[in-house]
């Protein structure tokens, strides 16, 4: 028993290792996407947030800052206000600096806010605004549909404007986990010699609760508070909680072999689903 928790401990500690290394500016960004649908005439976006006009000292420093990253800002920002909202390249300019990979589409990587509006500002002067937009996940998506607007003057509150859920990514990440997991597990079970069908149920019913709550506590980190490093943390802490569940419930519930030999196939059988989850984060990373 000892022995199996020193291992775990020790698998712990070298997996977190990598990231426990100090640096500054450590860590993923919260990230922001907004697509614009409906708009086929140039435009310069920018986010409003709340927030207030810089002046003096202040204003001149953010001017500099501001023609270094934008050589197209219109200089209407530099006084432009709306019910507490204003641009935030003048609040947050690291936060509002955008890549822009294709037509219409903006990734806003450096921590942008949380809570802003979306202001398309047309050649000719005239411009649009959103109503306010209020995102949560760490990495969020906009779309901004404008189809069969007028632009021939200036609008807000119009548009209209959807927050895009990942819940096709996040349905599959929880089918791959609790498939992959019972069929590990269950593979796992029968090399131990296990062949009772009581035995089988016992272990995909664990599991299947077990992976649902673990995967909705990795979905939090992921989506919602830190992915990465977040997601590694409540996955090994996790897993080593459901070892020592799954240790408990197969000592005293799986009885078709030993106490002890019951006690191994927990270790062994939750190590390999340990470093099977590991894939499949890495695996819904990359997609």
């Amino acid at each position: 028993m000892k022995k199996s928790l020193i291992f775990l401990l020790l698998l712990s500690f070298f997996t977190l290792l990598p990231f426990l290394t100090v640096r500054a500016d450590f860590g993923p960004k919260r990230t922001l996407d907004v697509e614009i649908f409906g708009v086929n005439e140039p435009y310069y976006i920018e986010l409003l947030m709340k927030g207030e006009l810089p002046i003096d000292d202040d204003l001149l420093s953010v001017q500099s800052l501001v023609n270094n990253q934008h050589e197209d800002f219109p200089d209407m920002l530099y006084t432009f206000e709306l019910n507490g909202f204003v641009a935030s390249s003048l609040v947050l300019p690291w936060g509002s600096s955008y890549q822009n990979p294709k037509d219409n589409y903006y990734i806003y990587p450096y921590n942008p806010p949380t809570e802003f509006k979306i202001m398309l500002i047309f050649d000719d002067g005239n411009y649009v605004v959103s109503r306010t937009i209020n995102t949560t996940l760490f990495n969020s998506k906009v779309t901004y549909d404008l189809t069969g607007i007028n632009f021939d003057f200036s609008q807000t509150n119009i548009g209209s404007v959807k927050l895009v859920f990942p819940t096709q990514t996040m349905t599959l990440e929880l089918v791959l986990r609790i498939v992959g997991t019972i069929f590990i597990e269950i593979l796992v079970l029968f090399l131990f010699g296990y062949v009772s069908k009581k035995s089988f149920k016992l272990v995909a019913h664990v599991n299947l609760v077990t992976q649902i709550i673990l995967t909705l506590f990795m979905f939090s980190a992921k989506y919602f508070i830190y992915p990465g490093v977040g997601e590694i943390f409540v996955l090994i802490v996790g897993e080593m909680m459901i070892f020592i569940s799954e240790i408990v419930i197969y000592r005293f519930y799986l009885k078709e072999k030993s106490k002890n030999k019951a006690m191994v196939y927990a270790l062994i059988a939750n190590t390999i689903s340990l470093l099977a989850s590991f894939s499949v984060m890495i695996l819904m990373t990359n997609m």
